[in-house]
């Protein structure tokens, strides 16, 4: 994996995963329902492709109850080429954990800040760094 494959398409993905606050497993991805493709048509939303959802297994990563996370079919796989280069970037600095928290920070160390800057593993730099 190149600079250019990780800055222009999987910064997104990887953004995403550090604001969700955990790494998504395979079977926490789940097509809508038919109740909530219709209320997300009823908002204007667009159905004529499947849609999915993140629900986490862990219920301190839920999300609020009126608040869903939609992935397009097409969204899936750049998730999980995302959550693979985290944890690649994690083993780079000696985490062997299983668990998100430990990975997300140990890869939020070593990552451009920009893709953490935005959830709970921002990396706080000391203002007194610049001399």
């Amino acid at each position: 994996m190149d600079l250019h494959e990780i800055l222009f398409e999987l910064a997104p993905d990887i953004m995403t995963i550090f604001e969700l606050g955990f790494i998504p497993e395979d079977d926490g991805i789940h097509e809508l329902s038919p109740e909530l493709y219709t209320a997300y048509e009823s908002k204007g939303g667009d159905i004529s492709k499947r849609l999915y959802t993140i629900i986490p297994k862990d219920e301190t990563n839920r999300f609020p109850a009126d608040e869903i996370r939609l992935l397009t079919e097409e969204e899936i796989p750049r998730l999980w080429k995302a959550a693979r280069s985290i944890r690649i970037s994690a083993e780079s600095v000696g985490c062997n954990s299983e668990k998100s928290d430990d990975i997300l920070a140990a890869a939020a160390s070593i990552l451009p800040d920009l893709f953490s800057e935005k959830s709970r593993f921002a990396q706080r730099k000391d203002n007194n760094d610049f001399v």
